[in-house]
C-alpha cells in the first residue's frame, strides 16, 4: 500500500457521526468497543478469572482527563481499561475508565453504590460472567475489601480471593508486623470471621503480605524457593496455600498485556480514539490466537503469535482483489468493450 493512501485512510477513519453528540466521553469510540465487547461475551468462558487493569498508551494531552498516570506501570500514561480475563490470557469482558461515564449502562443497589470504585468495577465485569455460581475471581488491594467479597459470594455466589490493605481489615486482630518478622520468614497469622466465610492470612515473606478468601485457607502449607542473601541461594521459606492459589491465578491480566506488547500495532496520531483503536485490533488478534491454541488437535504444534499476526494479514489481503491503478491493456480492452456496445 502506497504510504499515501494509508495516511488518506487512516486520516478519514471515523466511527460515529460527529452530529449526533452525545454526553458520553467516549461517544466517538462507544459503537466499536460495544461490538468487540460483545463478541468477546461469547466466548466459552474459563471458571478463574483475574481482574486487573490495563493501559492504553496515549501521552498528549489532547485526552484531557481520559488520560491518567500509574507510576508502576511500563507506559505510565494512558487511557485506563479494566480487564477480565482467564489465566490462558483470554479478555472476556473489559470496562474502560472515563469518570463519571464509566458505569454507563451498569446498574447497582444502593449499598453497592456506596462501596467505591474498585467495588465497582468487580461487580460490572463479574455481571457478564456466563456461569456465577463457584466461579473465582482474583484481584489486588485496588479492588478488595471484606465487603466486596460478601456481595460476590451472597449476592452472586461468587468465589473470591485477592491482596487487602491494612485499614480495610475493619478490625481484624492479625498479628503485627515487627512479630511476624521477629519469628522469620515465611511464617503467617491467620484468622476467620464468625460465620467462617472469610479467612485472612498475613504472611511475611520480603515484607508481610495480607490477602482474603471466601473459599481457601492456609492449609495445606506449602515451600517456596527464595533467594537468601545470608546462605547466597536459594532457600526454603513456608508459604500458605491461599498465596499459591493468587500468584498462580492473578496473572491473566498480564499475560494479555505482555501477548499485546510483543507485536504492538503503533499508530502515531493525534486523535486519542486511534490509539484504543489500535489496542483493541491487538486484543482481538491475541483472543483469536488464543482461541486457535485452544480448538488445535494436542498432537498438533501450534502456530506462533508472530506468524498467526502473519497469516491474518495475508488472508485479509488476498480476500479482496487488488487494488490500484489499472495497467494500459486493461484500459485498451475496457474502450474496446464499450466501443463495441456503442
Amino acid at each position: 500500500m502506497p504510504l499515501n493512501r494509508y495516511q488518506a485512510l487512516r486520516r478519514y477513519i471515523h466511527f460515529v457521526d460527529n452530529n449526533d453528540l452525545d454526553s458520553d466521553r467516549y461517544f466517538k469510540r462507544r459503537p466499536f468497543l460495544n461490538e468487540i465487547r460483545n463478541k468477546f461475551l461469547g466466548i466459552d468462558e474459563e471458571h478463574k478469572f483475574s481482574i486487573d487493569e490495563m493501559m492504553v498508551s496515549y501521552e498528549d494531552t489532547r485526552a484531557a482527563n481520559r488520560r491518567q498516570y500509574i507510576k508502576n506501570k511500563p507506559r505510565k500514561w494512558g487511557i485506563k481499561i479494566f480487564i477480565r480475563a482467564g489465566v490462558t490470557g483470554m479478555i472476556y469482558d473489559f470496562l474502560i475508565y472515563g469518570g463519571e461515564d464509566t458505569f454507563r449502562g451498569y446498574s447497582f443497589s444502593d449499598y453497592e453504590n456506596n462501596l467505591g470504585l474498585g467495588v465497582k468495577v468487580v461487580l460490572a465485569l463479574c455481571q457478564t460472567i456466563h456461569q456465577k455460581p463457584c466461579s473465582v475471581v482474583y484481584f489486588d488491594n485496588f479492588f478488595s475489601s471484606l465487603e466486596l467479597m460478601q456481595v460476590l459470594r451472597h449476592e452472586y455466589g461468587i468465589f473470591s480471593l485477592g491482596t487487602i490493605r491494612n485499614n480495610r481489615l475493619r478490625g481484624c486482630p492479625l498479628a503485627s508486623d515487627p512479630v511476624l518478622k521477629k519469628q522469620g520468614r515465611g511464617y503467617f497469622s491467620q484468622k476467620v470471621t464468625t460465620d467462617g466465610k472469610i479467612v485472612i492470612c498475613k504472611w511475611y515473606d520480603n515484607k508481610c503480605v495480607t490477602i482474603a478468601s471466601t473459599y481457601t485457607d492456609a492449609y495445606p502449607v506449602g515451600k517456596i524457593k527464595r533467594f537468601c542473601k545470608s546462605e547466597a541461594g536459594k532457600m526454603d521459606v513456608t508459604c500458605p496455600q491461599m498465596i499459591k492459589d493468587y500468584n498462580q491465578h492473578m496473572g491473566g491480566v498480564d499475560l494479555a498485556d505482555m501477548l499485546v506488547a510483543l507485536y504492538r500495532t503503533e499508530l502515531r496520531t493525534h486523535r486519542w480514539y486511534l490509539a484504543i483503536f489500535s489496542q483493541m485490533l491487538d486484543i482481538c488478534i491475541n483472543n483469536s490466537w488464543l482461541l486457535y491454541r485452544r480448538d488445535l488437535d494436542v498432537k498438533s504444534k501450534p502456530m506462533p503469535l508472530k506468524e498467526f499476526r502473519k497469516s491474518v494479514a495475508i488472508s485479509l489481503l488476498t480476500k479482496n482483489p487488488k487494488r490500484g491503478r489499472p495497467s494500459r491493456t486493461s484500459n485498451k480492452n475496457h474502450y474496446k468493450s464499450n466501443y463495441s456496445t456503442n
